[in-house]
């Protein structure tokens, strides 16, 4: 790729492609569909990269990419830097591979982006246009039909037909008004095709295996995506990495209130789970939770919720009812923490933080709860 074609094609004129990516969370995978179609929206992962250290040199270097400051060439030296640093080995060619990582990552985030501009409330346009890219070396026969395709903003085909559709997809979309779709259905553009499932992936004709999704509309879905994910780390991996998100950019994004839902911020200990009878060891922290709490303790900033996993891991458990626990951890302060489960014991929320002292938390907690480890 050129520097003239990097700048046409990936450097953009706005945020959200960037804004897009910081969202992410670092996740360890052994293969690419370890993270499944939305899940790509929520999640960073390079196949076979299960190493924190490992996924945030890849992660920093793509970010850098997807901000238009890296071009392909000068990943791949920093490709070449990572793999050296962590003895990383993998699949493939070296070109291949780097380009696959680069160019997934930095497409995936663009469209996103650009979703996130067609689809505003005061956008005018209210129609949008499938482009197959010209230069494409072997293009794919159903994008090129595809190429003109003119539909409202709301119709199903882009939930699962919206770009990139396949490994090496360049396809884009343009917002289109009234006039235009109305040229559109004059030449038989205007109405979705049929849709046809491929036997062999179970995606719709004409797009790549786990691909037939919309990373527009994912990337507005809540990180409760990746439950499933982490419910099957082993305990200590999960643990490590929860500490790995809350240390990243998307944690600060989501203290910052740039980013709703719910986060998750710890995994319990198996004597917590034990002891509050839930099924689940992930623990999660609302944004209507976050901003409720930051009213009541302005004292509490990014640091302190950074040591949430910190003091779930290594506080005094205290336990207050059947569905909630109390946490002590003094560090450079006395803390107070508290989380509770759901009524299905299915889910564990985050609930409170803040500063303490000795005689109440001896008064309050120590003197008037079960310790439970």
């Amino acid at each position: 790729m050129t520097g003239a074609e990097f700048e046409k094609t990936f450097k953009l004129g706005f945020t959200e492609a960037s804004a897009f990516f910081r969202g992410k969370l670092n996740i360890p995978t052994d293969q690419w569909d370890d993270l499944w179609k939305d899940q790509h929206a929520k999640g960073f992962m390079v196949a076979g990269a299960n190493k924190a250290e490992l996924l945030t040199d890849f992660r920093n270097a793509v970010q850098k990419s997807v901000d238009g400051d890296m071009t392909l060439r000068e990943f791949q030296e920093r490709f070449d830097e990572v793999v050296k640093t962590h003895g990383w080995s993998y699949n493939g060619s070296r070109n291949w591979r780097s380009a696959l990582i680069y160019n997934t990552n930095v497409r995936t985030a663009y469209m996103a982006g650009r979703w996130r501009q067609l689809t505003e409330p005061d956008t005018l346009m209210p129609y949008l246009v499938y482009r197959h890219a010209d230069g494409v070396l072997h293009p794919r026969p159903l994008h090129v039909a595809w190429d003109g395709l003119t539909l409202p903003k709301a119709s199903p085909f882009w939930r699962t037909h919206y770009p990139p559709n396949g490994w090496g997809c360049h396809c884009k979309v343009f917002a289109a008004s009234q006039a235009e779709y109305e040229a559109a259905r004059a030449i038989g553009k205007g109405t979705a095709p049929a849709e046809v499932v491929d036997l062999r992936t179970g995606a719709p004709l004409g797009i790549d295996y786990g691909w037939d999704y919309n990373v527009g509309m994912a990337a507005d879905r809540s990180y409760q995506i990746l439950g499933e994910k982490f419910e099957r780390l082993p305990s200590d991996i999960a643990r490590a990495w929860m500490k790995e998100h809350v240390s990243g950019p998307a944690f600060e994004r989501f203290i910052e209130g740039k980013i709703g839902g719910e986060f998750p911020v710890a995994v319990l200990n198996p004597a917590d789970m034990e002891a509050l009878g839930t099924k689940a060891q992930s623990v999660w922290f609302s944004q209507q939770t976050l901003l409720e709490h930051l009213d009541r303790h302005p004292e509490i900033g990014l640091e302190d919720y950074r040591l949430i996993p910190e003091i779930l891991d290594q506080g005094e458990v205290y336990q207050r009812d059947d569905v909630r626990l109390i946490y002590l951890y003094r560090g450079e302060r006395l803390y107070r923490a508290g989380l509770k489960k759901t009524a299905d014991d299915r889910e564990n929320y985050f609930l409170t933080l803040f500063e303490t002292s000795d005689e109440k938390a001896k008064r309050e907690v120590v003197g008037k709860y079960e310790r439970i480890r």
